[in-house]
Formats: C-alpha cells, sequence, structure tokens
C-alpha cells in the first residue's frame, strides 16, 4: 500500500469551467494556467480526461482556452449535468467506474460547489479525490478556503500541479518526463 496515487487507474476531471461563470471566478488566470497544465500533463501521461458542463443552456460551454487543450488530446467530450456533484449524473458515474479509476484528479469551477460536491462523493465511493487546489476557483477565494479545508479534513488529498505530475510520472525514466517537464517549467 501506498500514499501515492497510481497512475493506472487515475483520471483527470475538468469540471464546469464555463463561459457564463468564468469571467467572476476570482483568481482566474492562476486558475486557466494550473488547469491547462493539468490538462497538458495528464494528455501526455495518458490519463483519461473526462470533462463536465453544468447546465449548458444558462452557463455556456467550456471556455475556449480549455476546449483546445482538451481537444489536442480528444478529450472535449463533455458530460452535461444539473446535479453539483458529478456523480448525481449517471453517465460520469459509468464513466468513472467502467474506468475503474481509484484516484480522481479535479480541476474547475466552483471550488466549493461542485468540484468539492464531487470529491466528497467520490470519498464515499472509495475513490481518492485529489483536489489540485491552484487549479480550482471559486468567485469568493474564502469558500475556496472552506472546501479545501473540508476536502482535507474529509481525506481528501490537496495538492498542486507539480504534485499532481510528478507523483504521476515516479522517476525521469517515465516515457512523459520530457513532455510533462515542458509543461511544468
Amino acid at each position: 500500500m501506498t500514499n501515492l496515487y497510481d497512475p493506472k487507474t487515475a483520471a483527470l476531471l475538468v469540471v464546469d469551467i464555463q463561459d457564463k461563470l468564468w469571467p467572476s471566478i476570482s483568481g482566474r488566470e492562476e486558475v486557466l494556467k494550473g488547469s491547462l497544465q493539468a490538462i497538458e500533463v495528464a494528455g501526455h501521461m495518458g490519463l483519461p480526461i473526462l470533462v463536465t458542463e453544468q447546465y449548458v443552456k444558462g452557463l455556456g460551454p467550456t471556455i475556449p482556452e480549455v476546449r483546445a487543450a482538451l481537444d489536442a488530446f480528444g478529450a472535449y467530450r463533455p458530460i452535461e449535468k444539473v446535479a453539483f456533484s458529478c456523480f448525481g449524473e449517471p453517465a460520469f458515474a459509468a464513466a468513472v467506474e467502467k474506468l475503474e479509476t481509484k484516484t480522481l484528479i479535479l480541476v474547475g469551477i466552483e471550488g466549493h460547489v461542485c468540484v468539492m460536491q464531487t470529491a466528497l462523493d467520490a470519498l464515499d465511493r472509495g475513490i481518492m479525490p485529489f483536489y489540485v487546489a491552484e487549479a480550482v476557483g471559486s468567485r469568493n477565494p474564502e469558500h475556496k478556503a472552506e472546501a479545501v479545508f473540508r476536502v482535507r479534513r474529509s481525506g481528501g488529498v490537496i495538492g498542486s500541479v507539480e504534485m499532481f505530475a510528478f507523483e504521476g510520472l515516479r522517476g525521469s525514466k517515465h516515457p512523459a518526463f520530457r513532455d510533462v517537464q515542458k509543461v511544468i517549467l
């Protein structure tokens, strides 16, 4: 047993980075940078990438920058939902089950609503959430801080893009090391 996540059973989840809510996200430049890096890292490492969009009619589609990054790895296949937790959408829950996911790497918005509820639901299902704090945003930074505290207290992992990347690689002999290093540095 290890405390490091196993990249063979991990998946990246990009939660609801959509047009209408995006302008009001605090620190959105950092969230965007971290989210794009996480997508590239997952893509280079060959991890499955899941994407959700909350009520597209009201919140619009995924923002163009994120969609382009996902498209680069053939990963823009959004699962639309109306529940806040991604697990509230049966198609999402089925996708996670089919992938036999044991670690769910989380980026997106809002950190204290959809991302947090998904992390807590993952824990209830025996899946470890890896909440990439720099790639998660909320309108109010205090709300995100409260979500980080709650996810950590509940047993989830709070980490950074670099932690996600280098933990998955394990060492410089990994075939994706050079590509991931370029994304991070």
